[in-house]
């Protein structure tokens, strides 16, 4: 499992501190993070990708405050878990606005960043956000949802692409759209099934991935097709 976080923060000392102990916390826990900072809210939204499993979100910056920044992140992200980093209690308690994970008083201690990291791991690993257990060549792997951008199948030999590289099985995908029904999946074309999380736009019968992957839409997919992502970003 590969956990994405941003780091929204305008002091360098709070951020570097951030990025520490998210370090300790992966070393200690076994567990990889991917991190992008920024140094303000808006550099962040300015080409918002729904990509992020946790954001650390400072609240009192010159540009934007945090917590106006979150609501318009909640506003394209339904799910990204929202963590507050403030040195004033009263501004974190507005997160229940936002429906944030938690906050963090400043300054940051590891002890307190790491009981806030543990609860965020256990959210991202909740039965909201289930998995896939897949063979791999020593044995078999548990990818979550969440890492999944897209499936394809050739020959039978189902192929899941992820943040983390590409994982295969035999199985057929009419099973595993069933399996996948209701959590954000749908068909393209026959071989393919995308993640509406991660779909950039459609135009003509060609899906653009937000990683700049670009794939074939059947015509006889389109429409249900259309209809899943217009469903999915109604619910963000």
């Amino acid at each position: 499992m590969t956990v994405r976080i941003a780091i929204v923060e305008d002091e360098e000392k709070a951020r570097e501190t951030l990025k520490d102990y998210i370090r300790r916390f992966g070393d200690e826990n076994d567990i990889a993070f991917l991190v992008d900072t920024f140094v303000s809210p808006l550099m962040l939204l300015e080409k918002y990708k729904a990509e992020y499993d946790i954001i650390f979100m400072d609240i009192q910056m010159p540009d934007i405050n945090g917590m106006d920044a979150a609501k318009r992140i909640r506003a394209l992200d339904a799910s990204v878990g929202l963590i507050f980093v403030t040195s004033l209690a009263q501004y974190a308690i507005q997160g229940y606005e936002v429906e944030a994970l938690d906050y963090i008083l400043k300054p940051v201690q590891y002890y307190n960043f790491a009981l806030k990291m543990t609860k965020a791991i256990r959210h991202l690993n909740s039965d909201e956000n289930d998995g896939l257990m897949v063979p791999t060549g020593y044995g078999t792997a548990r990818i979550s949802l969440r890492d999944v951008t897209y499936i394809d199948v050739q020959d039978h030999l189902l192929t899941y692409h992820t943040f983390d590289g590409t994982y295969s099985e035999f199985q057929t995908i009419s099973s595993l759209e069933k399996l996948l029904s209701g959590k954000g999946f749908a068909r393209c074309s026959n071989s393919c099934l995308v993640n509406l999380r991660y779909v950039q736009g459609i135009k003509g019968y060609t899906l653009y991935m937000q990683d700049g992957t670009e794939l074939r839409i059947s015509q006889p997919r389109k429409r249900s097709l259309m209809n899943a992502v217009e469903s999915y970003q109604k619910l963000k």
